[in-house]
């Protein structure tokens, strides 16, 4: 019986491995494909919205791009993730290494236990998630840090007589990523013939970084009412220092209990593998029983997620 689990098993992963195979073949193949429709199909939305009427005092969320406002299925969601990740792949490929994940954890939960490969299906399959959001987050952390001086940058371009699009040029060439390429991506698509309105916006969406929405819809206000703009930028940067000292100082102030929540999570777990080491027999009453450890890492789950939601919040 349990080598017929494994049989089925091993077929479930090979079959889910070639699945991740030919979605990134197909991704790779077909990227430039979905790239020129998708441009295709922006420029028809440009075209019809040149007589639609935007009120610039909406709340921020609604001051994004076009795209971000009809976005409604799980895919876009997916998409939206992606991008302000900084990667190059489609929903498709995410949802396959997931898949993957869950297959090769569940094989080696079958060759164990049933109940352990039911466990350990779930962990598979959010893992790639997991690395994504993580990217996401350390880029949206390293782009605002990067924001105060490309503002003083783009404000003394303009002090020196440049424009805004020749502005966004340079910091695209003298910094470097992530915000080189979210700003060279910007000043490509005027370029390219997009509007100068519609490539902020894409940018403010593309980031996922609230102080870049915030530059964003600022530059709109004053392209369409006037006024200060260098005074604008060097205000907004002196915002964001403030902001970027202000979380330094909640996280110097939440380590401790950071420090205590990894404790708490790691300690059961080394406890656990010292004993399943030094004393088997003693560990295997807990072994014998699957549906305790399910409940065990259920319970180290729910702490960890509800410590993480004390030390962490908005500022």
């Amino acid at each position: 019986m349990q080598a017929n689990w494994i049989a089925l098993a091993t077929f479930v992963t090979a079959t889910l491995l070639t699945l991740v195979v030919a979605s990134l073949v197909y991704d790779w193949l077909f990227r430039y494909r979905n790239a020129i429709r998708e441009r295709l199909a922006e420029l028809a939305g440009d075209a019809g919205d040149g007589d639609r009427s935007v009120s610039l005092f909406k709340d921020l969320k609604q001051l994004q791009t076009a795209e971000l406002l009809r976005r409604r299925s799980w895919k876009d969601w997916l998409q939206g993730l992606i991008d302000q990740s900084g990667l190059q792949f489609g929903p498709g490929v995410l949802l396959a290494w997931s898949v993957a994940g869950a297959g090769v954890l569940a094989t080696l939960g079958f060759i164990r236990s049933p109940w352990l490969a039911l466990l350990l299906t779930p962990i598979g399959a959010s893992l790639p998630m997991a690395a994504l959001l993580a990217r996401r987050h350390h880029r949206q952390r390293e782009l605002c840090r990067q924001l105060p001086e490309a503002f003083e940058m783009i404000s003394r371009a303009i002090k020196a007589g440049q424009t805004v699009p020749a502005a966004l040029q340079i910091i695209a060439d003298d910094f470097e990523k992530p915000i080189a390429t979210e700003f060279a991506l910007c000043y490509e698509q005027q370029n390219l013939g997009m509007s100068r309105e519609s490539a902020l916006r894409r940018l403010a969406a593309r980031s996922g970084v609230m102080e870049l929405q915030i530059f964003v819809v600022a530059l709109l206000v004053q392209a369409r009412s006037g006024g200060d703009l260098i005074e604008l930028l060097d205000n907004l940067a002196l915002m964001i220092r403030k902001r970027l000292k202000l979380g330094d100082r909640v996280r110097a102030l939440t380590g401790e209990g950071r420090m205590q929540a990894m404790v708490l999570i790691v300690l059961p777990i080394a406890a656990f593998l010292g004993i399943v080491s030094m004393a088997p027999d003693y560990a295997s009453c807990l072994l014998e029983r699957p549906w305790l450890l399910c409940a065990t890492a259920i319970a180290q789950v729910a702490g960890a997620l509800w410590i993480r939601q004390i030390v962490n919040f908005d500022y």
